[in-house]
């Protein structure tokens, strides 16, 4: 692509800059000019990790539909991804391994980019499956480095009570995946413990021993001890008193949409993983009425954190800088020379497109 202009406000480290950016695929600079009122604003692009589906496709059923999930996502307005699996069979999450790798090489066109994935599971707590299909493993030190050994895995969620030599943060420190907790009936102690050692949260609140004055579990731990956690940003699974509680708490507090198939669909019935849900509104629902995962939108997201009081920077720090950073991924998350040109553009105050490698797309 040869290099184009365009005229912004462009959200970089420095803050905010009114000027040209100068871009192909990746930014070339931003060249200072006077401020207008009529042009938009530019935030990096959403970086969403933890992703189960989107546009009728589940992550879980081979390349097409992940190539699906991610071209849906990019219309919905996230920019970066990790592809997230349900617990399942070993031989299941081989075969997703497998397909993430596949994609990663030969990626589809005007699509989120896919960053790896997320495993979350199987070494959950089946005391603690929320929506997660009935497939909760021991853990299996083999066969999570055998996983780790694809080079595709940034993120895996388990269980520490399953962990009880505390072998999990070490394994995946060695193959610079991060680990977090969640799924997970554990003590305050037993998450304390692994807090300490660098682990993250997966969805805080949500699927997890909860926040008590005396003999807390691992949300309450979360609030105390945790760097960084990633929390559900649709206003259903978490509202807007837990959501400012855990912004104040923990300094690497970032956005997941959790979308399943359902995501950009309308009203039906669609897959997560081995299971069956429903889309009824806004809501993902096993039959018993289990929230299961989310149909939320990047573009519903940003909606959501608006109402509840963030302006633009606080929104892209939330959004993209910090998973970014949490997963030591360059060139995303940021607006600067080398980064990819991948953006939110925002205009009166409302997101209206997405740019990805350079190209503008209408959000949906």
């Amino acid at each position: 692509m040869s290099e184009r202009q365009v005229e912004g406000q462009w959200l970089t480290a420095q803050g905010w800059q009114h000027g040209v950016c100068c871009f192909s695929e990746t930014v070339h600079g931003i060249e200072p000019q006077a401020a207008t009122c009529s042009t938009p604003l530019f935030i990096p692009a959403p970086v969403d990790l933890h992703v189960h589906g989107g546009g009728g496709a589940d992550v879980m059923q081979g390349d097409a539909a992940l190539s699906t999930v991610l071209q849906r996502s990019a219309s919905l307005g996230t920019g970066a991804l990790l592809a997230t699996s349900v617990t399942a069979p070993f031989s299941a999450i081989d075969e997703f391994l497998l397909s993430v790798a596949r994609v990663m090489r030969d990626p589809p066109p005007d699509a989120a980019h896919l960053l790896g994935a997320h495993l979350e599971g199987p070494f959950i707590s089946p005391d603690k499956l929320g929506a997660q299909p009935d497939y909760p493993a021991p853990l299996d030190l083999g066969a999570l480095e055998r996983w780790f050994q694809s080079g595709v895995v940034k993120v895996i969620t388990y269980a520490p009570e399953l962990d009880e030599r505390q072998q999990v943060p070490d394994l995946c420190a060695r193959y610079r995946v991060k680990a977090q907790l969640g799924h997970t009936a554990c003590t305050w102690h037993q998450a304390h413990e692994a807090l300490m050692q660098g682990v993250g949260v997966t969805h805080l609140y949500n699927a997890m021993s909860p926040v008590r004055h005396r003999d807390g579990g691992a949300a309450v731990a979360a609030l105390a001890y945790a760097h960084y956690a990633e929390i559900i940003t649709d206003g259903i699974h978490v509202d807007q008193a837990a959501f400012h509680a855990a912004r104040r708490a923990i300094p690497g507090l970032y956005s997941v949409t959790d979308a399943t198939a359902a995501a950009g669909m309308p009203d039906g019935h669609y897959q997560l993983g081995s299971l069956q849900v429903s889309k009824c509104g806004d809501r993902v629902l096993l039959p018993d009425g289990t929230l299961a995962g989310s149909c939320l939108t990047q573009r519903r997201s940003l909606q959501v954190l608006r109402q509840w009081g963030l302006d633009w920077q606080a929104i892209a720090n939330l959004c993209s800088t910090i998973p970014a950073s949490w997963i030591c991924v360059e060139g995303y998350g940021i607006i600067e020379p080398g980064a990819q040109a991948n953006w939110i553009e925002i205009q009166d105050q409302h997101p209206v497109a997405i740019w990805l490698d350079g190209k503008r797309q209408p959000l949906e």
